[in-house]
C-alpha cells in the first residue's frame, strides 16, 4: 500500500462524516425556509399566513374547560357533544385572525340553528380586555374563551394562530385548517370533505 493510499483511507471516514454533516445542514435549511413560507412571528406568537388542511382519524377531541373571555361562565367542550364545534385558535394581535373573524361571525350566526358551534380560543394575549376589544369591534357573538396558561394550546398541537379544528358529534377530531379562513364557502367545503354537509349561506 502507497503512503497516498494510506492517507485516503484515514481520511475517508471523516470525509463521510462531513458529507452527512452538509446533508444535515442542508435539510435543516430546506426546512426553516419552508416554515418562513407559511408564517411568521408576530406581535404575541407565531402567524399562520398561508393555508394547509389535514384530516384526522381515531383521534378524540382534547377536552377543556376555559373561563368566557366575556366573563360569564366557563365554558366546557363537554358540554357540546352531539353537534359539530368548530374550534378556532386566535389572538388580537394577529391580522390573519381579524381578517377571518368577520367570516367566522358570519358563519356562526347562520348555522346556529343547525348543530354547528363556533368556539373561539383567545391565545398568547398580553391582557384578556384586548381579546374582549376584538369580540366588540368584529361583532363575534359565538362563544369565546380565553386560555391564560396555554394548556389548551399545547394539547391541540397549536403552533401558530389561526388554526381552526373540526370536531364531530360524537367528540372526534375531523381535522384541522392552518392559516386564515376568507369565506363562508370554505368552511362549508372543509365540512364537506370531512362528511359534514351543510346548506349554501342565505
Amino acid at each position: 500500500m502507497t503512503t497516498t493510499q494510506g492517507l485516503w483511507r484515514a481520511r475517508l471516514p471523516v470525509l463521510i462524516a462531513g458529507v452527512f454533516v452538509l446533508a444535515f445542514v442542508a435539510l435543516v435549511a430546506v426546512a426553516f425556509e419552508r416554515q418562513r413560507g407559511t408564517s411568521e412571528l408576530g406581535a404575541g406568537g407565531r402567524i399562520n399566513t398561508v393555508g394547509t388542511f389535514i384530516r384526522f382519524a381515531n383521534r378524540a377531541a382534547p377536552d377543556f374547560t376555559l373561563p368566557d373571555l366575556r366573563g360569564g361562565k366557563d365554558i366546557a367542550l363537554a358540554d357540546l357533544r352531539g353537534q359539530v364545534v368548530i374550534v378556532n385558535f386566535w389572538g388580537s394581535w394577529c391580522p390573519p385572525c381579524r381578517e377571518e373573524a368577520p367570516v367566522l361571525a358570519a358563519f356562526a350566526r347562520e348555522y346556529a340553528d343547525d348543530g354547528v358551534t363556533v368556539v373561539g380560543i383567545d391565545v398568547w394575549e398580553k391582557d384578556w380586555n384586548d381579546g374582549r376589544a376584538f369580540l366588540e369591534e368584529f361583532r363575534v357573538d359565538y362563544p369565546n374563551v380565553y386560555d391564560a396558561r396555554g394548556r389548551v394550546t399545547i394539547d391541540y398541537g397549536v403552533s401558530g394562530v389561526p388554526e381552526t379544528f373540526f370536531i364531530g358529534p360524537d367528540g372526534q377530531l375531523l381535522g384541522k385548517y392552518t392559516g386564515p379562513l376568507k369565506s363562508a364557502d370554505q368552511l362549508l367545503s372543509i365540512l364537506a370533505e370531512l362528511g359534514i354537509t351543510l346548506s349554501p349561506m342565505r
